[in-house]
């Protein structure tokens, strides 16, 4: 019998990672996806926050992106520095939406869920 590779984006959500060991287990999800060729790794090409005031300008940027080669769902993962939480944020249709984005004091767009920041 063959097992057909396949993919668990729907049951799966985004979320905050307030842990050592959340963090070891997402990691290792990760990897494991991407070593099964079900996730690709992509390098993040926008910041998930944005400030710019003037001539200054502080852009976030995600520790990793993982695309799904099955479902095109796009995942945002940021490493926690503790005591700062880290992220995981789901993109079902696999375009990325910044969490926010401010120009001078105002906020431009914002996440429909803010709440893991």
């Amino acid at each position: 019998m063959d097992r057909k590779l396949v993919c668990d984006c729907d049951e799966r959500i985004g979320l905050s990672i307030n842990s050592v060991k959340l963090f070891d287990e997402l990691k290792n999800f990760f990897e494991s996806q991407t070593t099964a060729k079900i996730f690709e790794e992509l390098k993040p090409n926008t910041p998930y926050y944005s400030w710019k005031n003037g001539n200054e300008t502080v852009e976030w940027y995600a520790t990793k992106w993982y695309k799904c080669n099955f479902c095109n769902c796009l995942w945002e993962f940021n490493y926690p520095d503790f005591p700062t939480k880290g992220f995981v944020r789901k993109f079902p249709n696999g375009t990325y939406k910044p969490s926010k984005i401010i120009v001078n004091g105002r906020i431009i767009e914002n996440a429909e869920d803010d709440s893991l920041f």
